[in-house]
């Protein structure tokens, strides 16, 4: 690695280093999304599997764990684990994500889900390769777009009890346009990172990040777009 330049005492990955790095994040990330995707359409395609995991208790349990899990996924990632164990958190929680919105095989027709996820393949693309490709700092509009984030968390758990279809409607809305700033913002970020970062978890922990911006474009695209069966 004779192009990796030294300054101050910290170790910079060339621009070739920083591509590939970037190229693995991504991959990392696509077999994120297929493994979600995977246990979805198999749980959500079986009358017996959606009555076993959303019938009583066990419901809530499938639809609120992810938000629980991040936060033991994240904690894991951020001391540095190995590979194999970094790579196991991000996969595992991909198909307990799977398994949350596994209910919308049942819900929304087919065709609506492989046009919002080619829709949200598409946006994904454009807004990660501003965000790659920038020379203008994204941080303010990443601050705007956390708190939009925050906000619509909010009041997406409040409509589950409430059940407007117009709240949901505005949500998804609000939740489409935060999601496209925050993949420009998370992708400027993950590359900044790994510039100096070279652990094996901080590729993962970008994919997990970038992960999280694709599924919740997509889901957002299917909810207000989507025709239902």
């Amino acid at each position: 690695m004779f192009d990796t330049t030294y300054t101050g005492g910290m170790t910079y990955r060339s621009a070739s280093e920083i591509n590939s790095a970037m190229g693995r994040v991504y991959g990392h990330m696509s077999l994120a999304v297929v493994v979600s995707m995977l246990v979805s359409y198999f749980v959500g395609t079986s009358p017996e599997l959606l009555q076993f995991f959303f019938t009583g208790v066990l419901k809530w349990i499938v639809i609120f764990a992810p938000l629980a899990a991040i936060f033991g996924v994240s904690y894991v990632l951020g001391n540095s684990p190995s590979k194999t164990t970094a790579q196991l958190c991000l996969h595992g929680f991909a198909a307990l994500m799977g398994l949350s919105f596994s209910m919308i095989f049942a819900v929304f027709n087919m065709g609506s889900i492989v046009s919002a996820f080619m829709g949200a393949a598409i946006l994904f693309g454009v807004m990660s390769g501003y965000g790659y490709f920038t020379k203008k700092d994204l941080s303010s509009m990443g601050r705007m777009m956390f708190v939009g984030l925050i906000a619509i968390v909010i009041a997406s758990i409040v409509n589950i009890f409430i059940g407007s279809t117009v709240m949901q409607m505005v949500i998804s809305a609000l939740a489409i346009i935060i999601f496209l700033g925050l993949t420009a913002y998370d992708t400027q970020r993950i590359r900044e990172e790994l510039s100096v970062d070279t652990t094996p978890a901080a590729e993962v922990s970008g994919a997990l990040t970038l992960y999280m911006d694709f599924i919740n474009l997509f889901l957002n695209l299917l909810q207000l777009f989507g025709e239902r069966k």
